[in-house]
């Protein structure tokens, strides 16, 4: 059932009750209810301011978009932040202005499981006035859309690329309904999604609420529609690094695009047309360097990078051309080796095979006559002519190179009288 809470005052009176009522009612929403209707005015708010969005502080957080409230002195813009929804698995619903019954009435924001309707307001940055094309849920891990999102310089590795096309007509229009608001029409999913258990704004988001109702610089009678206040890296911080201001309001004059990236995140310099820039150079060079690495270099230190990464690859090519010349050299050089050994041992066992051949190299050191190899290379030390029948005899462990060539032995001669007296010393004996 829809619970409501509806305040019909006027301006003058809201100065000493809307803000801290609005506080307390925020606090108050009930966790299973369609977007309840907090606040009723009869002044239109003013126009979406255009900003730049800052880039995720870490993963797990969701972009909750910027939005107008009403307080005391008018309407306040609550700057878009960085949040961490309540549980895994949920998306924002933006709240949204809509005109009923001649007032302007304010529906407020919830988490639930899907997107339901929010005015068709073109909040930018995925919420281009259907649903939300930032990113998705997969097994407990938020990913992100990067033509959607900034994701600036933090390592993050569930991202994906997909360009939004949103048909819902162009332009800044804070509001459903009335003279100049949106015509735009819940649909099936949208109204359905409006029956499922929500969950109000966390304690950072109304912290956020809190804060910017303080601010009176945030207000639009300051600043006249462009808050120097936009949209915060974190819920509650309001000052430093990733705080971004709005642009001028008298630059505000043009439609702003709608699903990828709105807002003044197009990078154009200032038209007639008024199309919507950004001058913070620091996202610019943000969004450089995540160019670069989607693989579409367009600076000279990209192409640079680029040329060195193919040098490199070359050197490493020449490397192993020069490494598989070396190894095929070597190769070459072993086989050598092998023939050369093959063919040594061939001729040493042909010519130990053949006599004849290893007669005709001639006599080798330590060799005899016959050509035969001497196991005994020193000399007969007592003389051959003494022992002539150790002369004829082979040298000891030598074989005859032919049993035909081998010597006869030396025959004995009978001994010879040694002289005269020997003779007359026969002669004598044989007389009587």
């Amino acid at each position: 059932m829809n619970t409501i809470s509806m305040i019909n005052l006027r301006p003058r009176l809201l100065k000493a009750l809307v803000a801290p009522m609005a506080a307390a009612i925020l606090m108050a929403l009930p966790t299973a209810s369609p977007a309840a209707i907090i606040l009723s005015v009869n002044i239109a708010p003013p126009e979406i301011p255009v900003y730049v969005q800052p880039p995720l502080p870490g993963d797990g957080y969701i972009w909750t978009p910027g939005y107008w409230a009403y307080a005391d002195e008018g309407y306040f813009w609550v700057p878009g932040t960085w949040v961490r929804p309540p549980s895994v698995g949920l998306l924002w619903t933006p709240g949204y202005w809509g005109y009923e019954g001649g007032r302007y009435a304010f529906r407020s924001g919830y988490w639930g499981s899907s997107v339901g309707f929010y005015g068709g307001i073109n909040y930018g940055y995925g919420y281009g006035g259907r649903g939300y094309e930032g990113g998705y849920w997969n097994r407990g891990a938020f990913y992100y859309n990067r033509n959607v999102n900034t994701i600036g310089t933090i390592s993050i590795r569930n991202v994906y690329n997909k360009t939004v096309i949103n048909n819902v007509t162009i332009n800044r229009v804070s509001f459903n309904g009335g003279p100049g608001g949106l015509s735009v029409r819940a649909s099936t999913v949208e109204q359905r999604a409006e029956h499922e258990r929500h969950v109000q704004a966390n304690a950072e988001q109304q912290r956020q609420v809190e804060m910017a109702s303080q601010n009176k610089a945030l207000f639009a009678a300051v600043n006249h529609g462009a808050p120097p206040v936009a949209a915060t890296p974190k819920a509650g911080v309001f000052d430093g690094p990733g705080v971004v201001k709005a642009r001028d309001a008298s630059a505000n004059t043009a439609a702003t695009a709608p699903g990828s990236k709105p807002n003044g995140v197009d990078a154009k310099s200032d038209t007639v047309a008024g199309k919507a820039t950004s001058v913070d150079a620091k996202t610019n060079a943000e969004a450089a360097k995540t160019a670069r690495e989607d693989g579409t270099p367009n600076t000279v230190a990209g192409k640079a990078t680029s040329v060195d990464a193919k040098a490199n690859a070359e050197a490493a090519k020449t490397a192993r051309q020069d490494a598989r010349a070396k190894a095929q050299a070597a190769r070459a050089e072993r086989q050598d080796a092998k023939m050369k050994s093959q063919s040594g041992n061939t001729d040493r066992t042909d010519t130990q095979r053949n006599p004849e051949a290893r007669r005709a190299q001639g006599p080798r050191p330590n060799a005899d006559a016959n050509g035969m190899q001497s196991d005994n290379p020193r000399p007969n030390q007592r003389g051959d002519a003494q022992n002539p029948a150790r002369a004829d005899r082979p040298a000891q462990g030598a074989r005859p190179a032919n049993p035909s060539n081998r010597a006869e032995p030396a025959r004995k001669a009978p001994p010879a009288a040694s002289n005269e007296n020997d003779k007359t010393k026969e002669e004598g004996q044989k007389q009587p």
